[in-house]
This record gives structure tokens, C-alpha cells and sequence, in this order.
């Protein structure tokens, strides 16, 4: 491995664990996970990034993940759903009901499993864009004191997986939080921007990334979006590399100056952004210059071109990361493409980052758990 003088900065050669790791487990977990719902008849993300405008996208969006902010457009699929099974409930009412759930989520079951099918690194979502904590976070938010889990749910899954011998890694959305300051995301300034620029909100994820370096010591910190317009990013490198120097950054840690935040520029920005999606699928890559990563990441795609570069591709078992109750036989990739895609990753320097989206209750749903026991034979 080489070590860098600084931060690591477009490194080339990751760690020998990462090199070797040809198959890994994300797990979306959330306040999501109670109405666990999404459209379906539609195409799958790579599909509609590609074909679709990105109000379209949000508007019928298939990651369940999502709901807090598809719930919002009152023209979606969600909010109709929402309407017709909630009425008046919140997405705050979701968040208590996890709570009451999660105290009986069996992690060691969840940890044989995804042991069992062969992963070699497991990362967990600590914080979606819905601002919901996965653990008794010592960094309160401002808006939402008790958002968040009342026991270190995260601390007893490092502790299963790593027992297993697997690697454990931490997702956390740093650029939204829709508990802050929030208008829902439905354009590619609202996407790829944010929509808190304050000091309160980058202090926020500054001192939750500090938390989650020096409670769980993650072998990845896999950031989601990007970051807020913060000078101190790099520090935040340096701090997590001597804590541990066998660790990895992924590359969704760009930064968009907070002048671009204002009202007048972002009509601006939309129409830049969209021309070069249109032009070029790698999207955000074009829009701002990925400054720090360990490794690159793609979604529900492939064809990366950068064949020196060490790379994860992540996506569902379905359309969806958040478990989606009405995903049918036909939605989910089987265990004999998953297989073919492993292979074909492996060829090309990269890993599968397949996700498991447990249901409200913690248990992985059969269909998921059915392909994760097919996986064990290969």
C-alpha cells in the first residue's frame, strides 16, 4: 500500500484487503423501512438517469430510501400512496416505529448471512438523506434532538461482522438532511448542491464523521451526494488515515462552493448540469472535480472506463436500496447474475456492493435472503 505525505489523494493502490475484497453488503435500514414503498413499473435507476430528466426521476422515484422526500411532490406516486395508506401521518411517526423495532434486530443473524454468501466487507447506512441517526449519537441535531436511536445499533453490528471476519464500513449522507432547512429535491441544484449552507449543518457533519471515525474505527467511510463547502475536509482525511491507516475513502466527497447555493445561480447551475448529464452519463463526475478518493463507485452500471482506477459498483438486489414491499419476482436480479456480475467486476479492478434492505422489523425479506443462500456456492 502506498502511504501519502497528506491525505490520499486519487491513490491507486488501496490497501491488499480492498485489492482482494471482490464482493461486499450494504445495508439501507431506516425510518424508510416502515412504509417500505416505491413505484415499480418503471425502469431501474442506470435506466432512468439515462433516459429521464432528473425533476422525472425524483418525481417516480424507485429507491424506497427516498420516501421522505417523494412524499413532498405532490404529483408523485409516493404522495399518492401516501395519502391514500398514512393520511396525516408523518415521516416522523416512521422514525418512532423503527425505534420500537430495532431493539430486536437479531445482527448476528444478519452477520451469518451475509458471511455465508461471501462478503468480505459489510457497510452500514449510519445516516440517510432523511437525517434519521442508526445510533445514540453523542451530536445532537439542532432541529431534531431525539432523532436518532436510543442504543448503539451500530457498535453491535461492527461487533458481529468483524466476529465473522469481515471488514466493517460507515455510509453517511453528508451533503443532505432533510431535518435541516429543507425543499424538496427535485432539480439537479437541489440534488447535487444541498440546501443548507449553514455553519450549523457543516458542524454538524464534521463532528458526526469525527463520532463514527473514533467509535467504530470503519474500514470505509463511504460518503453519499457530496460534502458541504468546508475548509476542513481535509483534516477530517488526515484524522481518519492515522486512526486507521488501513482504511478507504470512497468518491462522493465533492464540493460546490456556497455562492453557487444562492437563488439567482442555481436556475444557472440546473441548466449547465443538465446539459452535461445529457451529454455525458458520468454526471456528477463532469460537474466538479473529485479531489479525494480511495476508490470510485458506480450505480446499477458497469462501464467505468478508468481501467487504473480501483472501483465498487453498488445496487440493489431490485430497483430499490430501501426494502420495497411491492418488488416482485421479476424486479429482482438472481444469484446466478450476481454471480456473473462478481466475475466480471473482479476482470476490471472492481467489487460488488450489493445491498440488503431488511423490512421494519430487521428481518431480510425472503427473496433477499433466498439469493444471499445462492451465493454461498460460488
Amino acid at each position: 500500500m502506498t502511504k501519502p505525505s497528506a491525505v490520499n489523494i486519487h491513490r491507486t493502490n488501496p490497501p491488499d484487503w480492498f485489492k482482494q475484497a471482490d464482493f461486499g453488503i450494504i445495508i439501507h435500514w431506516g425510518p424508510y423501512s416502515v412504509p417500505a414503498y416505491a413505484p415499480v413499473n418503471i425502469p431501474d435507476y442506470g435506466t432512468l438517469i439515462k433516459t429521464k430528466s432528473l425533476g422525472y426521476l425524483f418525481e417516480h422515484q424507485p429507491y424506497a430510501e427516498w420516501y421522505g422526500n417523494s412524499m413532498l411532490l405532490p404529483n408523485s406516486p409516493v404522495a399518492a400512496y401516501h395519502r391514500t395508506h398514512y393520511g396525516n401521518t408523518s415521516y416522523a411517526d416512521f422514525a418512532k416505529t423503527l425505534k420500537q423495532t430495532a431493539q430486536n434486530v437479531d445482527v448476528q443473524a444478519w452477520a451469518t448471512a451475509f458471511a455465508n454468501a461471501g462478503a468480505k466487507y459489510v457497510v452500514i447506512v449510519t445516516k440517510h438523506h432523511d437525517g434519521f441517526v442508526m445510533f445514540d449519537s453523542h451530536t445532537k441535531n439542532p432541529y431534531e434532538p431525539d432523532y436518532h436511536l436510543n442504543f448503539d445499533f451500530v457498535g453491535k453490528l461492527a461487533q458481529a461482522v468483524r466476529a465473522h471476519g469481515m471488514r466493517f464500513g460507515t455510509y453517511y449522507s453528508s451533503l443532505l438532511d432533510w431535518t435541516f432547512p429543507h425543499l424538496p429535491i427535485k432539480d439537479y441544484g437541489s440534488f447535487l448542491l444541498g440546501n443548507d449552507k449553514s455553519q450549523t449543518y457543516k458542524d454538524y457533519v464534521w463532528r458526526q464523521w469525527h463520532e463514527l471515525i473514533d467509535r467504530y474505527h470503519p474500514d470505509v467511510l463511504w460518503s453519499d451526494i457530496g460534502y458541504p463547502d468546508d475548509h476542513r475536509l481535509e483534516t477530517l482525511f488526515k484524522y481518519y488515515y492515522q486512526q486507521v491507516p488501513e482504511g478507504l475513502v470512497n468518491d462522493r466527497w465533492q464540493q460546490f462552493p456556497d455562492w453557487m447555493r444562492t437563488s439567482w445561480i442555481r436556475p444557472i447551475f440546473n441548466l449547465v448540469a443538465a446539459q452535461v448529464i445529457k451529454r455525458d452519463q458520468h454526471h456528477s463526475d463532469d460537474l466538479s472535480e473529485v479531489k479525494y478518493y480511495d476508490y470510485r463507485t458506480l450505480e446499477y452500471r458497469t462501464d467505468w472506463p478508468q481501467t487504473n482506477r480501483y472501483f465498487e459498483m453498488t445496487r440493489g438486489m431490485d430497483k430499490s436500496f430501501g426494502y420495497n414491499r411491492l418488488s416482485r419476482p421479476e424486479d429482482y436480479i438472481t444469484a446466478d447474475d450476481i454471480k456473473q456480475l462478481i466475475a466480471e467486476l473482479r476482470s476490471k479492478r472492481g467489487r460488488l456492493l450489493l445491498n440488503v434492505g431488511p423490512d421494519m422489523n430487521g428481518q431480510i425479506p425472503s427473496a433477499q435472503l433466498s439469493i444471499l443462500q445462492q451465493l454461498s456456492d460460488r
